[in-house]
């Protein structure tokens, strides 16, 4: 059972940390942090119930379920945005009115942390019935990765509203979600055909989306700002 604990818990927690020592202006303080991922943990049952529904409504329009159009719409319509949605729930729903979320960079570490709590009780459930066999594809960081970018555009979406344009707010909010379902979805569509070339093509998206992640994680820290009522002027 020691491999349960290394990699169903462990990595979720060492990349919790590394984002965490990110936040290089203003802490968030632990405790929150400890609640968000704890949640992010029952973030998994309303996902559960989502895909339940999901997959009885899509197997009501009676497409093939070999088909590549059935694996699109479960992986992409009913598997990602569920979960993405639960995730967000969580990430979004619980901090979004804090005084705490007061700098961009916040959210990506909220929803990292809820992220990382769905990724860990994920991780668990698949050791726990395929055991070790999948221990080292359950490092793959996809759940991290969704969680960087749906923070990032929650950020800008709330300056967004603090600046009053409803428009940019709405369309960060959509990017929040929209993003982080085609990556997740991208991801399970195409190890699901369990086609060669989709194989392939998964590894190669699976390197490539990791290392401009964690690219990008780096620029939205440097680049972190207040949230504020007006935007700072520039010459």
């Amino acid at each position: 059972m020691s491999y349960l604990l290394f990699f169903g818990l462990i990595p979720p927690i060492i990349l919790l940390i590394y984002i965490y020592k990110l936040d290089k202006i203003e802490k968030e303080p632990p405790r929150m942090i400890l609640r968000l991922f704890l949640f992010g943990i029952f973030s998994v049952i309303p996902a559960m119930f989502l895909e339940a529904f999901g997959m009885f409504a899509l197997d009501r329009l009676g497409i093939p379920n070999n088909s590549y159009l059935y694996l699109a719409l479960m992986y992409f319509a009913v598997v990602a945005f569920s979960e993405e949605l639960s995730k967000r729930l969580v990430g979004v729903g619980m901090t979004y009115k804090s005084e705490e979320f007061n700098y961009q960079f916040d959210s990506v570490v909220y929803c990292a942390a809820a992220a990382l709590g769905f990724a860990c009780m994920e991780n668990i459930s698949y050791l726990m019935v395929d055991g070790a066999a999948v221990a080292w594809g359950r490092l793959i960081p996809i759940h991290t990765i969704c969680g960087v970018y749906m923070g990032h555009y929650v950020g800008l979406a709330k300056s967004a509203h603090r600046q009053g344009k409803t428009g940019q707010r709405a369309f960060f909010n959509f990017l929040s979600v929209f993003i982080p379902v085609i990556i997740h979805g991208f991801y399970d569509f195409s190890l699901s055909t369990e086609n060669d070339d989709m194989l392939i093509l998964n590894m190669i998206f699976t390197i490539l989306i990791t290392f401009i992640a964690f690219i990008c994680l780096h620029v939205y820290s440097k680049k972190d700002r207040p949230i504020e009522e007006n935007p700072p002027k520039t010459a």
